[in-house]
């Protein structure tokens, strides 16, 4: 996956949307964060993994791609809105260590919102860094989205929105 391609396309993509809404000097940071929860909640409820009062509790693959896809694209404003360079975003492999997906789920769904709460700088960016990881290593790990898969969704994305 080429951060740094979709960082720069989204960086292009913000200037656009600030200029467009005269939102230039604007704190967008909690707006963003939360559209990044609102996307996460999308994603898992394409899922429907914890639906266990549903009999239809098949993942809608596609859905959910394009849900991470949307993840993504917050994910990287609010890479660029903390001042995290494109070659620092890195993607740690690690076991999620929550046995249960709904919980390694709600997990990442409380460090994203960490984020926006945090008093310090330093504290977002750990609160940003902790949940790019465990959002990436959950896609692969638990519901079988992989980098190649989401990268191919954001650009197809992107170059629909422009």
């Amino acid at each position: 996956m080429d951060i740094i391609k979709l960082y720069n396309m989204q960086k292009a993509l913000d200037g656009r949307i600030i200029e467009k809404h005269g939102l230039r000097g604007v704190y967008l940071l909690a707006n963003t964060v939360l559209a990044l929860q609102v996307e996460l909640a999308e994603m898992i409820n394409e899922w429907r993994g914890f639906k266990h009062w549903s009999k239809d509790r098949e993942p809608r693959r596609a859905k959910m791609l394009t849900e991470a896809s949307d993840c993504l694209h917050f994910y990287l404003s609010i890479a660029r809105q903390l001042g995290v360079p494109a070659e620092k975003l890195i993607i740690r492999d690690y076991q999620v260590d929550k046995e249960d997906t709904s919980e390694a789920l709600t997990e990442l769904f409380l460090t994203i919102g960490k984020i926006a709460l945090a008093s310090k700088h330093d504290n977002q960016i750990k609160f940003f860094r902790a949940s790019w990881n465990l959002f990436f290593n959950i896609l692969e790990q638990r519901l079988q989205i992989y980098p190649d898969d989401l990268y191919q969704a954001y650009i197809d994305k992107t170059q629909r929105t422009i």
